[in-house]
C-alpha cells in the first residue's frame, strides 16, 4: 500500500544547550506571553513537545539546526527583523523553524486548555447527516474516476 506520507524518523540529536537557548527567544519573539498565557518557551510542557515536532520535521533538522547558529549571536531587539529576513531568504527553513516552535507550543495541555482543543475524536455522523453531506457532491470527483486511475495523494 502505497502512503501520502513519510515514515516517521527521530531527529539525528538531541538540540545542544546554546541552541536550546536561541530556539527559546525565537520561540518567545513568534509567540510572546501576554496577559493569559506564558511565552511560548515557558509555557509547561513546550520542551516535551519541541522534541516530538523535531522528530515530525527530522527533515528539516540540518536546517533548523543552521538557523538557529546563524541566529545565536542576534540581539534580541534585532530578533524580530532577522527572523523576517530568514523568512524571505530561506522560506523553507523558516517554515520548518517556525512550524516545529508553533507545533510543540501547540502540543502543550495548557495551549490546547486555553483554545477547546481536547484532542482528536469520532463523531461519527448520523444518517441524515451523511446523505445531506454525500448529496452535497462531496464525493463527486471520487466517484467520477476511473478505478483504474487508483488513488490521488494529497501532500
Amino acid at each position: 500500500m502505497t502512503i501520502s506520507i513519510p515514515a516517521a524518523t527521530p531527529a539525528p540529536r538531541p538540540l545542544g544547550e546554546a541552541e536550546r537557548a536561541t530556539l527559546a527567544r525565537i520561540a518567545d519573539v513568534l509567540v510572546p506571553a501576554h496577559a493569559t498565557a506564558p511565552a511560548a518557551s515557558a509555557e509547561p510542557g513546550f520542551w516535551d513537545q519541541l522534541a516530538v515536532a523535531l522528530d515530525a520535521r527530522s527533515d528539516a533538522f540540518v536546517d533548523i539546526a543552521d538557523a538557529l547558529h546563524d541566529l545565536e549571536p542576534v540581539a534580541a531587539e534585532e530578533l524580530w527583523e532577522r527572523l523576517r529576513t530568514l523568512d524571505v531568504e530561506r522560506p523553507a527553513t523558516f517554515q520548518a523553524l517556525s512550524a516545529v516552535i508553533a507545533g510543540a507550543w501547540l502540543l502543550t495541555p495548557g495551549t490546547q486548555d486555553r483554545i477547546g482543543y481536547h484532542g482528536q475524536r469520532s463523531d461519527k455522523a448520523d444518517i441524515e447527516e451523511a446523505v445531506d453531506e454525500v448529496a452535497s457532491g462531496v464525493l463527486d470527483p471520487v466517484l467520477e474516476r476511473r478505478p483504474e486511475e487508483g488513488p490521488r495523494w494529497i501532500r
